[in-house]
């Protein structure tokens, strides 16, 4: 999948132009139609990623429309915040409770508990 992130449609519709042939092409810009026709001609992708916002500001006529050509548009969650390594350490632990993870790691009891606790709803389900 290539990414192709832009600020500007000007600056996208010119990343797209430089694209070859993609299977899955990632846009974080909305969809309006002089970047699908950037996209039809220059690219040729099977399926298009945009994130959720853009997604829901994306027009239905032009994703129906890319449909009927087999391309696919689908929305999906960009990954936010910064990521980290938390989670990982708290693994190890589970078999303790919150406050002893906090003792041992010397990680603030909040942050424990809070990615404890969203661990264990994890593994219920």
């Amino acid at each position: 999948m290539k990414k192709l992130i832009a600020k500007t449609k000007e600056e996208l519709i010119e990343k797209i132009k430089e694209c070859e042939n993609e299977e899955e092409i990632y846009i974080n810009l909305e969809l309006d139609r002089d970047v699908a026709i950037a996209l039809l001609e220059s690219c040729e992708p099977k399926k298009i990623y945009l994130p959720k916002s853009k997604y829901k500001r994306s027009s239905k006529k032009i994703i129906k429309a890319l449909e009927g050509v087999d391309v696919e548009v689908i929305p999906i969650k960009a990954k936010t915040g910064r990521p980290t390594n938390v989670d990982k350490i708290i693994k190890k632990y589970l078999d303790k409770k919150p406050k002893e993870i906090a003792e041992i790691t010397g990680i603030n009891i909040k942050t424990v508990e809070y990615h404890y606790y969203k661990l264990k709803k994890k593994e219920k389900q």
